[in-house]
């Protein structure tokens, strides 16, 4: 069982890898960073999120989500506002431009993900994978290690 479960997290972190290689290289031609496709990633998920909120979620420091953020609104790719009532909110959604934009690159990984699959032919079952995989990341939800 051992083998098999090391084998899966070699084959799921080299996919993943390997995906963020081309994902990279496409976003380099569209002048932004992986960090930033990320944070506008996780702002598609939600209507509005605070800065706190996208802090956890992302794992990452105050000051490094405060420089991206402040980047993606130059280049008008989000949207930052203060809570009326708590100022202390700072509140974070995506323009109309940053969800064209990511659109584009989601697009881009689809299309790439299905070149991939359609080279493996009939020697994958993409329903099957896909129900596997749902299934696995729903379990990680609840898997707690110590």
């Amino acid at each position: 069982m051992d083998a098999e479960i090391n084998l899966l997290e070699y084959l799921l972190r080299e996919i993943n890898h390997r995906m963020n290689l081309v994902t990279r290289n496409y976003l380099n031609n569209k002048e932004i960073t992986m960090s930033r496709f990320w944070v506008l990633n996780k702002l598609s998920q939600d209507e509005a999120i605070t800065m706190k909120q996208l802090q956890s979620q992302l794992l990452l420091s105050s000051s490094t989500l405060t420089g991206l953020i402040d980047n993606l609104v130059a280049d008008d790719l989000v949207y930052r506002w203060r809570d009326d009532k708590d100022r202390r909110l700072v509140f974070l959604k995506l323009t109309e431009k940053g969800a064209v934009l990511l659109n584009e690159i989601l697009e881009y990984r689809t299309k790439m993900l299905k070149k991939i699959v359609d080279m493996c032919g009939d020697s994958i079952d993409i329903d099957t994978l896909n129900k596997n995989l749902k299934t696995l990341l729903n379990a990680s939800d609840d898997a707690v290690i110590f």
